[in-house]
């Protein structure tokens, strides 16, 4: 047995703590059996106290796996066992949280004894799936957001390891959304009839399945995500191949939504091929801001990518880039090829205002970089976060008030007259931003202390 998981077993099943929660979790159910005016009082407040166990306290569990260690000063002790990055992961994921699984077992056989008696064994199994995914993908964000903040060793405080525990609600909140627009049924989307069928890649498929589908498998690149990072906090080195293989599932199955977009006036207009490549590049760039945020922008690694592009080294380029490089990339590839789609269907301010757009993400990117360099302490994304909340929010909120509309072109994509104006001005900034930042990066150590100083 994985001896991590074991450890954790021995910690959290005791026999009195097992006894606690099955016994209350009964009285409660026993109450709610008793209760007038309910007809599936048990099978409702099961679905409820699941959530609480399994969602709040089990998320609560997973972001103090990891974190607990380093409160305690035993994490680094385990990094140096011979446990690999496999057992670790496993252990502190399902370890943690085994005593939440116990009581979200117990609400699990509640809830599918009700279903089976009224609604059959394939709605039981069908529900099954549903609880358990949400719960898994739950917990794994919780600690994937743990294991991230503890590679960029931030300061573990409660108002931090809340955050990680938000991080997994939140997942989990998406999930109940998304899932309550196929089974409206004991969500808050209720008074809505459900979606019987989702149209992906054109085709019609049963919504409920569709949806499971998914979540499986997002449930499954979260479970890597959290090995991947795991790894890097073993002092590994994870290679390019898992994240392009993410972008390329994840460009292909946002893709697939375009009928969202014919349906949209802004851009009906555009063709189906063109919505494909607005949302795969969409979802590109939002992977590429949300990855350069999250990983840690060390100088001397991207010094030395500079080194081994210079000598053509393109494999070890390839294997050194992080995330957020590859996402942006596959952004602006794949905004070049709507670029060219659309000067063949419908040129004019449409391809303007890509360009421009992809102008900003590239200025955006060296915006955070430049931060971290600049940083006292090597921490600058909050500080690159204001400036862009400046650059899209405050600064035009100015201008408007001004009624200068005309300088709005300097801080969003937007139309312009002449057409070509707003993509000019996004890569002026651009390029000035990756140009400071190249030079930036390229002072030694010691000279860059001093201009601190």
């Amino acid at each position: 047995m994985n001896p991590e998981f074991q450890r954790n077993l021995w910690l959290e099943l005791a026999p009195r703590r097992m006894v606690v929660m099955a016994v209350v979790l009964a009285l409660v159910f026993f109450a709610a059996a008793l209760m007038e005016g309910t007809t599936d009082g048990p099978s409702e407040t099961a679905r409820w106290l699941y959530y609480v166990i399994v969602v709040i306290w089990g998320t609560r569990n997973a972001a103090l796996s990891v974190v607990g260690e380093i409160r305690e000063r035993t994490w680094d002790g385990q990094r140096l066992s011979s446990l690999d990055a496999g057992t670790m992961t496993w252990g502190k994921l399902f370890g943690s949280t085994i005593y939440t699984w116990f009581g979200g077992a117990i609400c699990l056989a509640v809830i599918l004894a009700d279903l089976l008696g009224n609604r059959g064994p394939l709605v039981a199994l069908i529900e099954l799936v549903y609880f358990v995914g949400i719960g898994v993908i739950a917990q794994a964000a919780s600690l994937l957001a743990s294991l991230v903040a503890a590679g960029r060793r931030q300061t573990q405080t409660q108002f931090v390891v809340f955050l990680y525990q938000a991080t997994g609600i939140a997942a989990a909140v998406a999930v109940y959304l998304i899932w309550g627009i196929a089974d409206p049924a004991g969500s808050i989307l209720a008074h809505k009839a459900p979606v019987d069928f989702i149209i992906w890649w054109g085709r019609a498929f049963d919504a409920r399945g569709f949806l499971l589908l998914s979540l499986a498998i997002f449930t499954g690149w979260t479970l890597i995500a959290c090995y991947r990072q795991m790894r890097l906090e073993l002092k590994m080195r994870n290679g390019p191949l898992v994240w392009l293989v993410f972008l390329v599932f994840i460009g292909l199955y946002m893709a697939g939504f375009d009928g969202w977009l014919s349906n949209n006036p802004t851009f009906a207009h555009l063709g189906t091929a063109a919505h494909r490549l607005l949302l795969s590049g969409t979802t590109f760039g939002a992977l590429a801001y949300t990855m350069v945020f999250l990983e840690k922008k060390d100088r001397v690694r991207y010094r030395w990518l500079a080194g081994a592009f210079s000598k053509l080294r393109l494999g070890s380029v390839l294997g050194g880039l992080q995330g957020w490089m590859m996402s942006y990339f596959a952004a602006l590839i794949a905004g070049l090829v709507l670029l060219v789609w659309l000067g063949q269907v419908s040129p004019g301010p449409d391809q303007a205002v890509l360009g421009a757009t992809m102008g900003f993400l590239t200025r955006d990117m060296a915006i955070f970089v430049l931060a971290n360099a600049m940083a006292r302490r090597g921490n600058g994304d909050f500080a690159a976060v204001a400036i862009l909340l400046a650059l899209y929010a405050l600064l035009p909120a100015i201008l408007g008030g001004m009624k200068f509309d005309a300088g709005l072109v300097l801080f969003s994509a937007r139309a312009s007259d002449p057409v070509w104006l707003s993509p000019l001005v996004a890569w002026t900034e651009a390029l000035l931003a990756v140009g400071v930042t190249a030079t930036k990066l390229a002072l030694p150590e010691d000279r860059t202390a001093a201009v601190r100083t």
